[in-house]
């Protein structure tokens, strides 16, 4: 029978429901195909690449060309000698030239290099901003997941509760008909009904805001036919470094990149060079005729002296690297603070559990003695309705603890810069 069912579904498209599966970790990996955040690491890892490119083409010669057209009032003129009337030319006042400029970096004293680690701390210190704005969005994922988890605990619990009432007001009701207890007392419980109509409509609305949210930042169509699974509390073994860490680390060596520039700005430059160019006139300028020409040679330069700048610079540097590496020991001092109040709250929450579990099961057998004694006419309805109150406050205690006891385990987990 269940093969020809299979088979039907296959020929005729039929689609199957079942409840579809989701996990924490799948709404971060969503988050990170969708959110905006998460898609500018690519266009950073891009920009890392073509900064790399560019530096490397300072090494490569450099060509301009130029040309050049002129008209002027006036030559010089040389005397006429009475022996050789025309040993000077007489030099025309129209020019040409065409020519090319080549030059190639010999040693740039650096430069290029510390050019070349500069940009790349800067990129780095925006990546671990990304990271840093990126791992509070996970932060968010994080608190949204746990609360519709335990919203819907709430929601299931309630929904118990109203079977309940809707038990004992069948019973009730039989019972005020027989005249054993007055229509009053159930007036009383039938009330107690609409109240946890009330606390469902306010459940299923913060269920709606939570889905919602989560849609938005995950890009998924979330809805409650979405099995939310229980993260799980597995041990950690390994530590992570937290994104606030790792900016403020970029920050150092993007400091340390600058005093590095301001050493380098004074080093000799060695550049050799060429003039190719065609015209008139060259480089000897009695030479009236078009021709060509050319130049090649070296050069140098060096700042010698820069009164100072570059030793103040640095010290300036060196005063915002100790007051980077003050805020990661103020950071790390935070870090440890977060650890140890979620490991204290873990170890809370997991000894809490024990004892609402006892509390609960006490509850209950309270509660059923009550629903007897309330059928009877035993039992006033705001007596039993006090019972009812502190064995669903009870149930609720229990899967709040359990709740609080995840969302301490993954919030520990963050805080040691884990997913």
């Amino acid at each position: 029978m269940i093969n020809k069912l299979l088979t039907l579904v296959f020929l005729f498209g039929i689609q199957p429901i079942f409840a579809q599966q989701i996990s924490l970790d799948s709404c971060v990996a969503a988050a990170e195909r969708n959110w905006p955040s998460f898609k500018k690491e690519i266009s950073i890892s891009q920009k890392r690449d073509l900064i790399e490119q560019t530096l490397k083409k300072n090494y490569l010669p450099k060509i301009n060309l130029s040309g050049q057209l002129s008209y002027q009032s006036e030559v010089i003129t040389f005397p006429e000698v009475q022996l050789m009337p025309d040993f000077f030319a007489i030099l025309p006042q129209d020019n040409y030239s065409v020519g090319a400029n080549i030059s190639q970096t010999i040693w740039d004293g650096g430069i290029t290099s510390t050019a070349k680690d500069i940009q790349m701390a800067q990129n780095n210190v925006e990546a671990q901003q990304l990271n840093v704005e990126t791992y509070g969005l996970i932060g968010k994922i994080n608190k949204l997941y746990v609360s519709y988890l335990f919203l819907k605990k709430s929601e299931k619990i309630i929904n118990i509760s109203e079977g309940e009432i809707d038990e004992n007001i069948q019973s009730i009701a039989s019972a005020v008909k027989n005249g054993v207890i007055t229509s009053s007392e159930l007036n009383n419980i039938e009330a107690e009904k609409l109240k946890l109509q009330k606390q469902q409509i306010e459940i299923q609305s913060s269920i709606s805001l939570v889905l919602s949210s989560l849609s938005m930042i995950t890009g998924l169509q979330l809805d409650t036919n979405y099995k939310f699974e229980l993260p799980t509390s597995a041990d950690i073994a390994n530590k992570g470094i937290r994104p606030e860490i790792e900016l403020l680390n970029a920050q150092k060596k993007l400091s340390m990149a600058s005093t590095s520039q301001y050493k380098t700005s004074r080093m000799p430059k060695f550049v050799a060079f060429g003039n190719v160019g065609y015209g008139r006139p060259g480089y000897d300028m009695l030479n009236t005729d078009m021709h060509g020409y050319y130049m090649i040679g070296a050069k140098f330069t060096w700042d010698v002296w820069d009164w100072n700048a570059s030793k103040n610079n640095e010290e300036k540097v060196k005063l915002q690297t100790l007051i980077i590496e003050d805020n990661i020991s103020s950071m790390e001092k935070q870090i440890a603070i977060e650890e140890n109040e979620f490991l204290q709250e873990m170890d809370r929450y997991t000894k809490l559990i024990k004892l609402d579990e006892d509390i609960e099961l006490l509850k209950e057998n309270v509660y059923k003695n009550a629903q007897s004694r309330m059928k009877n006419g035993n039992l006033t309805s705001t007596e039993y309705l006090k019972i009812f109150n502190e064995w669903k406050r009870a149930k609720l205690s229990t899967e709040l603890d359990r709740i609080n006891l995840i969302r301490s385990n993954i919030n520990y987990k963050h805080s040691l810069g884990l997913k």
